[in-house]
């Protein structure tokens, strides 16, 4: 419940901002939160946006964002957590966020970033796509 209020909290939050305190109760009420579980999925929220993926919240950095877009790739719908293209570069970014640390040691989350990934290359034909996990702890982790 703590992922998924984090997940919530950073679909609501609005660049340049601090996360709302009535956005931070309604996630609590959404998954059952006490005031102190809630507080921690902020911090974690907050520390992906103070974090090295940061960016992806600047609106002078970005042409394009997104939060939970959906996409349909060989038969399959994904749902990937922001996407974003970059203004300076073009580059299309493909946000994972993860309260826990390490998620590039999980193959299963490495296969499914790779298809989010081949997903947006397929949507965006020639442009290039990198795909990140970003960390509670403030990370930004490139999966290669």
């Amino acid at each position: 419940a703590m992922g998924q209020a984090m997940h919530r909290l950073l679909e609501w939050a609005e660049p340049g901002a601090a996360l709302a305190d009535a956005h931070v109760r309604a996630a609590a009420r959404e998954f059952a939160l006490d005031a102190g579980q809630a507080r921690h999925a902020a911090a974690l929220a907050e520390r992906i946006r103070a974090g090295a993926g940061g960016w992806a919240w600047t609106l002078a950095e970005l042409d394009w964002h997104g939060n939970e877009v959906t996409l349909v790739h060989e038969g399959r719908v994904l749902r990937i957590d922001r996407l974003v293209r970059h203004r300076d570069t073009g580059v299309w970014w493909v946000l994972d966020y993860k309260s826990a640390s390490r998620p590039e040691r999980d193959p299963e989350l490495l296969v499914q970033m790779h298809r989010y990934a081949a997903a947006v290359r397929q949507a965006h034909a020639g442009a290039q796509v990198k795909a990140v996990f970003l960390t509670g702890q403030g990370e930004m982790i490139e999966v290669t």
